[in-house]
Protein backbone atom coordinates (compact mmCIF):
# COMPACT_ATOMS: atom_id res chain seq x y z
CA UNK A 1 0.00 0.00 0.00
CA UNK A 2 1.30 3.14 -1.00
CA UNK A 3 2.21 5.60 2.42
CA UNK A 4 0.52 9.12 2.64
CA UNK A 5 2.53 12.12 1.93
CA UNK A 6 2.66 12.84 5.35
CA UNK A 7 3.73 9.45 6.40
CA UNK A 8 6.85 9.46 4.10
CA UNK A 9 7.29 13.18 5.48
CA UNK A 10 7.67 11.91 9.01
CA UNK A 11 9.76 9.05 8.15
CA UNK A 12 12.02 11.00 6.41
CA UNK A 13 12.51 13.42 9.42
CA UNK A 14 13.32 10.40 11.89
CA UNK A 15 16.11 9.62 8.71
CA UNK A 16 17.59 12.99 9.23
CA UNK A 17 17.90 12.77 13.16
CA UNK A 18 14.75 13.71 14.53
CA UNK A 19 13.48 11.76 17.08
CA UNK A 20 9.80 12.44 17.24
CA UNK A 21 7.71 14.11 14.22
CA UNK A 22 4.11 15.27 14.05
CA UNK A 23 1.65 17.09 12.41
CA UNK A 24 -0.13 20.47 13.96
CA UNK A 25 -2.29 22.60 11.79
CA UNK A 26 -1.25 26.25 10.65
CA UNK A 27 -4.10 27.61 12.77
CA UNK A 28 -4.27 30.31 15.94
CA UNK A 29 -2.95 28.42 18.62
CA UNK A 30 -4.30 28.10 22.25
CA UNK A 31 -1.59 29.68 24.69
CA UNK A 32 -1.76 32.96 23.35
CA UNK A 33 -3.58 34.45 26.41
CA UNK A 34 -1.39 32.38 28.59
CA UNK A 35 1.65 34.10 27.27
CA UNK A 36 0.22 37.80 26.95
CA UNK A 37 -0.70 36.97 30.85
CA UNK A 38 3.27 35.99 30.84
CA UNK A 39 4.31 38.80 29.48
CA UNK A 40 2.34 41.82 31.05
CA UNK A 41 3.37 39.69 34.32
CA UNK A 42 7.00 40.95 32.96
CA UNK A 43 7.94 36.85 33.99
CA UNK A 44 10.40 37.43 30.89
CA UNK A 45 12.74 39.67 32.30
CA UNK A 46 15.35 41.91 30.32
CA UNK A 47 14.39 39.47 27.12
CA UNK A 48 12.27 42.24 25.21
CA UNK A 49 12.65 40.57 21.91
CA UNK A 50 9.77 37.60 23.85
CA UNK A 51 7.40 41.18 24.10
CA UNK A 52 7.34 41.84 20.92
CA UNK A 53 4.25 41.31 19.30
CA UNK A 54 3.07 38.71 21.00
CA UNK A 55 -0.15 38.17 19.37
CA UNK A 56 1.90 36.74 16.35
CA UNK A 57 3.56 34.53 18.01
CA UNK A 58 0.18 32.27 18.37
CA UNK A 59 -0.07 33.12 14.31
CA UNK A 60 1.53 30.98 12.26
CA UNK A 61 0.30 32.56 9.11
CA UNK A 62 2.89 35.71 10.70
CA UNK A 63 5.62 32.83 9.22
CA UNK A 64 4.42 32.12 6.56
CA UNK A 65 1.51 33.62 4.17
CA UNK A 66 -0.62 31.00 3.48
CA UNK A 67 0.22 28.57 5.72
CA UNK A 68 -1.83 25.22 6.43
CA UNK A 69 0.47 22.96 8.18
CA UNK A 70 3.23 22.55 10.88
CA UNK A 71 5.52 19.42 10.67
CA UNK A 72 6.73 19.46 14.71
CA UNK A 73 9.84 18.08 15.32
CA UNK A 74 12.01 17.29 18.44
CA UNK A 75 15.56 15.46 18.87
CA UNK A 76 16.87 14.04 21.91
CA UNK A 77 20.06 15.66 23.31
CA UNK A 78 20.09 14.15 27.12
CA UNK A 79 23.71 13.23 27.65
CA UNK A 80 25.74 12.29 31.20
CA UNK A 81 26.00 14.08 34.00
CA UNK A 82 28.30 16.95 33.82
CA UNK A 83 31.62 16.37 35.71
CA UNK A 84 34.01 19.26 36.01
CA UNK A 85 34.57 20.64 39.29
CA UNK A 86 34.09 23.52 40.09
CA UNK A 87 31.04 24.50 37.75
CA UNK A 88 28.96 22.46 35.31
CA UNK A 89 26.79 23.31 32.02
CA UNK A 90 23.77 22.49 31.08
CA UNK A 91 23.29 19.51 29.31
CA UNK A 92 21.91 21.25 25.62
CA UNK A 93 24.76 23.45 25.64
CA UNK A 94 27.31 20.51 26.07
CA UNK A 95 27.38 19.80 22.67
CA UNK A 96 27.61 21.46 18.93
CA UNK A 97 25.07 24.49 18.87
CA UNK A 98 21.79 23.22 18.08
CA UNK A 99 20.18 25.67 16.13
CA UNK A 100 22.48 25.60 13.30
CA UNK A 101 22.55 21.56 13.64
CA UNK A 102 18.36 21.36 13.05
CA UNK A 103 18.10 24.25 10.82
CA UNK A 104 20.03 22.78 8.07
CA UNK A 105 17.79 19.18 8.68
CA UNK A 106 15.26 21.24 8.62
CA UNK A 107 16.32 22.76 5.00
CA UNK A 108 17.04 18.98 3.79
CA UNK A 109 13.37 18.12 5.30
CA UNK A 110 11.76 21.32 3.20
CA UNK A 111 13.82 19.93 -0.01
CA UNK A 112 12.33 16.12 0.00
CA UNK A 113 9.07 17.80 0.51
CA UNK A 114 8.99 20.23 -2.48
CA UNK A 115 10.48 16.96 -3.96
CA UNK A 116 7.49 15.02 -3.18
CA UNK A 117 4.71 17.72 -3.44
CA UNK A 118 5.57 20.06 -5.81
CA UNK A 119 8.49 23.10 -6.11
CA UNK A 120 6.00 25.50 -5.89
CA UNK A 121 5.41 24.60 -1.89
CA UNK A 122 6.56 27.12 0.27
CA UNK A 123 8.17 26.47 3.73
CA UNK A 124 9.42 28.47 6.60
CA UNK A 125 11.76 26.78 9.49
CA UNK A 126 11.74 28.04 12.75
CA UNK A 127 14.39 26.54 15.87
CA UNK A 128 13.44 28.94 18.54
CA UNK A 129 14.65 32.18 16.85
CA UNK A 130 11.24 32.72 14.78
CA UNK A 131 8.13 34.47 17.46
CA UNK A 132 6.30 31.15 17.37
CA UNK A 133 4.85 29.35 20.27
CA UNK A 134 6.69 25.98 19.72
CA UNK A 135 5.59 24.10 22.55
CA UNK A 136 1.73 24.65 21.61
CA UNK A 137 2.80 23.23 18.39
CA UNK A 138 4.62 20.06 20.17
CA UNK A 139 1.89 19.17 22.24
CA UNK A 140 -1.40 19.59 19.35
CA UNK A 141 1.05 17.67 17.00
CA UNK A 142 1.26 14.77 19.95
CA UNK A 143 5.17 15.03 20.87
CA UNK A 144 4.45 15.31 24.53
CA UNK A 145 2.39 17.57 26.95
CA UNK A 146 3.24 20.61 28.94
CA UNK A 147 5.29 19.80 32.07
CA UNK A 148 4.73 21.50 35.13
CA UNK A 149 8.10 23.29 34.47
CA UNK A 150 7.23 24.50 31.35
CA UNK A 151 9.01 21.75 29.51
CA UNK A 152 7.87 19.36 27.07
CA UNK A 153 7.84 16.05 27.76
CA UNK A 154 7.49 12.69 26.33
CA UNK A 155 6.59 9.10 27.71
CA UNK A 156 9.56 7.54 26.38
CA UNK A 157 12.33 10.70 25.84
CA UNK A 158 11.75 12.76 28.61
CA UNK A 159 12.15 16.29 28.50
CA UNK A 160 15.60 17.00 27.35
CA UNK A 161 14.52 17.64 24.08
CA UNK A 162 15.22 20.42 20.89
CA UNK A 163 11.96 21.10 19.78
CA UNK A 164 11.85 22.67 16.15
CA UNK A 165 8.98 23.48 13.41
CA UNK A 166 8.38 23.02 9.46
CA UNK A 167 5.59 25.36 8.36
CA UNK A 168 3.94 24.33 5.28
CA UNK A 169 1.32 25.71 2.74
CA UNK A 170 -0.19 22.44 2.05
CA UNK A 171 -2.78 20.28 3.90
CA UNK A 172 -1.68 17.38 5.72
CA UNK A 173 -2.92 15.07 7.90
CA UNK A 174 -2.93 16.33 11.35
CA UNK A 175 -2.00 14.46 14.13
CA UNK A 176 -5.11 13.80 16.50
CA UNK A 177 -3.76 12.22 19.78
CA UNK A 178 -3.28 15.24 21.59
CA UNK A 179 -1.06 14.32 24.72
CA UNK A 180 -2.13 13.79 27.90
CA UNK A 181 -1.24 15.29 31.12
CA UNK A 182 0.94 12.85 33.43
CA UNK A 183 2.35 14.60 35.87
CA UNK A 184 -0.15 13.74 37.83
CA UNK A 185 0.51 15.11 41.74
CA UNK A 186 3.95 15.37 41.30
CA UNK A 187 5.85 19.06 42.15
CA UNK A 188 9.61 17.46 42.09
CA UNK A 189 10.48 20.21 39.51
CA UNK A 190 8.80 23.44 41.45
CA UNK A 191 10.25 21.89 44.69
CA UNK A 192 13.93 21.86 43.77
CA UNK A 193 14.45 24.94 41.82
CA UNK A 194 16.97 26.52 44.12
CA UNK A 195 15.97 30.26 43.19
CA UNK A 196 12.15 29.67 43.48
CA UNK A 197 11.76 30.64 40.13
CA UNK A 198 7.65 28.76 39.88
CA UNK A 199 5.10 31.26 40.04
CA UNK A 200 2.64 28.17 40.25
CA UNK A 201 2.65 24.60 37.99
CA UNK A 202 3.49 25.68 34.52
CA UNK A 203 4.48 29.36 35.01
CA UNK A 204 8.14 30.26 35.05
CA UNK A 205 9.29 33.71 36.48
CA UNK A 206 12.21 34.17 34.21
CA UNK A 207 13.99 36.83 36.41
CA UNK A 208 14.89 33.96 39.11
CA UNK A 209 15.43 31.46 37.03
CA UNK A 210 19.03 30.19 36.49
CA UNK A 211 19.24 29.98 33.09
CA UNK A 212 18.57 33.38 32.72
CA UNK A 213 20.44 34.48 35.33
CA UNK A 214 23.45 32.94 33.75
CA UNK A 215 22.90 33.29 30.16
CA UNK A 216 20.08 35.75 28.95
CA UNK A 217 20.65 38.38 31.65
CA UNK A 218 23.37 40.42 30.84
CA UNK A 219 25.25 42.95 33.66
CA UNK A 220 25.27 42.33 37.08
CA UNK A 221 23.54 39.28 38.68
CA UNK A 222 20.86 40.16 41.45
CA UNK A 223 23.34 39.76 44.60
CA UNK A 224 20.70 37.93 46.72
CA UNK A 225 20.44 35.25 43.84
CA UNK A 226 24.11 34.94 43.32
CA UNK A 227 24.31 32.28 46.46
CA UNK A 228 21.41 30.17 44.84
CA UNK A 229 23.59 29.51 41.60
CA UNK A 230 25.45 27.24 43.18
CA UNK A 231 27.92 25.69 41.18
CA UNK A 232 25.92 26.49 37.81
CA UNK A 233 28.68 28.25 34.87
CA UNK A 234 25.64 27.96 32.42
CA UNK A 235 21.99 27.12 32.02
CA UNK A 236 20.42 24.63 34.65
CA UNK A 237 19.07 21.33 34.78
CA UNK A 238 17.46 21.07 38.30
CA UNK A 239 13.83 21.09 36.86
CA UNK A 240 14.66 18.64 34.38
CA UNK A 241 17.40 15.78 36.49
CA UNK A 242 14.36 15.45 39.43
CA UNK A 243 11.96 14.81 36.87
CA UNK A 244 10.58 11.50 37.16
CA UNK A 245 9.81 11.11 33.57
CA UNK A 246 13.69 11.47 32.79
CA UNK A 247 15.29 8.74 35.26
CA UNK A 248 15.22 6.09 32.51
CA UNK A 249 14.72 8.48 29.40
CA UNK A 250 17.56 7.42 26.99
CA UNK A 251 20.71 9.04 26.24
CA UNK A 252 21.34 10.98 22.87
CA UNK A 253 23.35 8.79 20.08
CA UNK A 254 23.35 12.27 17.61
CA UNK A 255 26.89 13.06 17.46
CA UNK A 256 26.52 16.64 17.22
CA UNK A 257 24.73 16.77 21.11
CA UNK A 258 27.42 14.54 22.31
CA UNK A 259 29.22 16.36 24.80
CA UNK A 260 32.45 17.72 23.66
CA UNK A 261 35.17 16.95 26.09
CA UNK A 262 36.26 20.63 25.97
CA UNK A 263 33.43 21.66 27.19
CA UNK A 264 32.31 19.24 29.77
CA UNK A 265 35.39 19.68 31.29
CA UNK A 266 35.48 23.29 31.60
CA UNK A 267 35.77 24.99 35.19
CA UNK A 268 35.39 27.82 36.67
CA UNK A 269 38.83 28.73 37.68
CA UNK A 270 39.50 27.92 33.80
CA UNK A 271 36.97 30.15 32.77
CA UNK A 272 38.07 33.57 35.25
CA UNK A 273 41.65 33.28 33.24
CA UNK A 274 40.26 33.48 29.60
CA UNK A 275 40.70 36.54 27.29
CA UNK A 276 38.76 37.67 24.71
CA UNK A 277 40.87 35.83 21.96
CA UNK A 278 41.17 32.90 23.95
CA UNK A 279 36.83 32.82 24.42
CA UNK A 280 36.01 33.04 20.70
CA UNK A 281 38.83 30.16 19.90
CA UNK A 282 37.76 27.88 22.85
CA UNK A 283 33.77 28.16 22.34
CA UNK A 284 33.48 28.19 18.57
CA UNK A 285 30.02 26.93 17.05
CA UNK A 286 29.04 26.55 20.83
CA UNK A 287 26.15 27.59 22.72
CA UNK A 288 28.38 29.11 25.90
CA UNK A 289 29.15 32.20 23.22
CA UNK A 290 25.38 33.50 23.99
CA UNK A 291 26.70 34.96 27.21
CA UNK A 292 29.59 36.70 25.99
CA UNK A 293 32.64 37.08 27.55
CA UNK A 294 31.71 38.97 30.24
CA UNK A 295 28.43 36.69 31.40
CA UNK A 296 30.48 33.47 31.28
CA UNK A 297 33.44 34.88 33.37
CA UNK A 298 30.66 36.94 35.63
CA UNK A 299 29.62 33.52 36.30
CA UNK A 300 32.43 31.84 36.99
CA UNK A 301 33.49 34.07 39.69
CA UNK A 302 30.13 33.20 41.20
CA UNK A 303 30.76 29.50 41.14
CA UNK A 304 34.00 29.67 43.02
CA UNK A 305 32.04 32.22 45.76
CA UNK A 306 29.81 29.69 45.89
CA UNK A 307 32.34 26.87 46.37
CA UNK A 308 33.03 28.15 49.99
CA UNK A 309 37.17 27.11 49.46
CA UNK A 310 39.25 29.48 50.04
CA UNK A 311 41.65 27.95 47.87
CA UNK A 312 40.41 30.05 45.51
CA UNK A 313 41.74 33.20 46.95
CA UNK A 314 44.65 33.82 45.16
CA UNK A 315 43.27 33.19 41.97
CA UNK A 316 40.53 35.38 42.56
CA UNK A 317 42.90 38.27 43.41
CA UNK A 318 45.28 38.23 40.74
CA UNK A 319 42.26 38.51 38.45
CA UNK A 320 40.90 41.20 40.59
CA UNK A 321 43.38 43.28 40.07
CA UNK A 322 44.39 42.24 36.23
CA UNK A 323 40.44 41.97 34.83
CA UNK A 324 39.89 45.09 33.08
CA UNK A 325 35.81 44.11 32.77
CA UNK A 326 33.99 45.90 35.31
CA UNK A 327 31.14 43.73 35.87
CA UNK A 328 33.70 40.68 36.32
CA UNK A 329 35.51 42.86 38.35
CA UNK A 330 32.61 43.13 40.56
CA UNK A 331 31.60 39.61 40.79
CA UNK A 332 35.04 38.26 41.81
CA UNK A 333 34.80 40.62 44.71
CA UNK A 334 31.55 38.96 45.51
CA UNK A 335 33.52 35.94 45.62
CA UNK A 336 36.26 37.04 47.37
CA UNK A 337 33.79 38.63 50.37
CA UNK A 338 31.72 35.41 49.89
CA UNK A 339 34.88 33.26 50.39
CA UNK A 340 36.36 35.23 53.34
CA UNK A 341 39.67 35.43 55.42
CA UNK A 342 42.72 37.72 55.80
CA UNK A 343 44.03 37.55 52.06
CA UNK A 344 40.28 38.24 50.73
CA UNK A 345 40.05 41.69 52.77
CA UNK A 346 43.48 42.95 52.57
CA UNK A 347 42.83 42.13 48.47
CA UNK A 348 39.28 44.23 48.71
CA UNK A 349 41.00 47.20 50.81
CA UNK A 350 43.41 47.43 48.71
CA UNK A 351 41.39 47.40 45.45
CA UNK A 352 38.62 49.97 46.79
CA UNK A 353 41.51 52.71 46.87
CA UNK A 354 42.33 51.97 43.54
CA UNK A 355 38.87 51.81 42.33
CA UNK A 356 36.75 54.27 40.11
CA UNK A 357 34.48 52.72 38.55
CA UNK A 358 31.24 53.28 40.63
CA UNK A 359 29.60 49.98 40.35
CA UNK A 360 33.08 48.30 41.18
CA UNK A 361 33.21 50.33 44.12
CA UNK A 362 29.64 49.48 45.39
CA UNK A 363 30.64 45.52 44.85
CA UNK A 364 34.01 46.51 46.48
CA UNK A 365 31.88 48.04 49.62
CA UNK A 366 29.17 45.37 49.97
CA UNK A 367 32.25 42.65 49.74
CA UNK A 368 33.93 44.03 52.24
CA UNK A 369 31.16 44.40 54.92
CA UNK A 370 30.50 40.73 54.20
CA UNK A 371 34.18 39.32 54.74
CA UNK A 372 35.09 37.47 57.82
Amino acid sequence: MTSSLTDRILTRAQELGFDRAGIAPAEPLPGAEAYQRWIEADHHGKMSYLARDPAGRADPTRLLSGARSIVALAANYRVEEPQAEPGQVARYAQGYDYHKILEKRLDQLAAFIRMEAGADVNTRSAVDRLPLLERDVAHLAGIGWYGKNTMIINRQLGSYLFLAELVVDIDLEVCTDVVADFCGTCTACLDACPTKAFVAPHILDARRCISYLTIELRGPIPRHLRAAIGAHLFGCDICQSVCPWNRKAPHTTDFPFLGRPEIQGISADQLLEFDARLFQLYFASSPLQRPKRQGLLRNAAVVLGNTGQRRWVPLLVRRLKAEQDPVIRGHIAWALGRLGGAKARTALDEALKAEDDPYVQEELRAAHQEVS
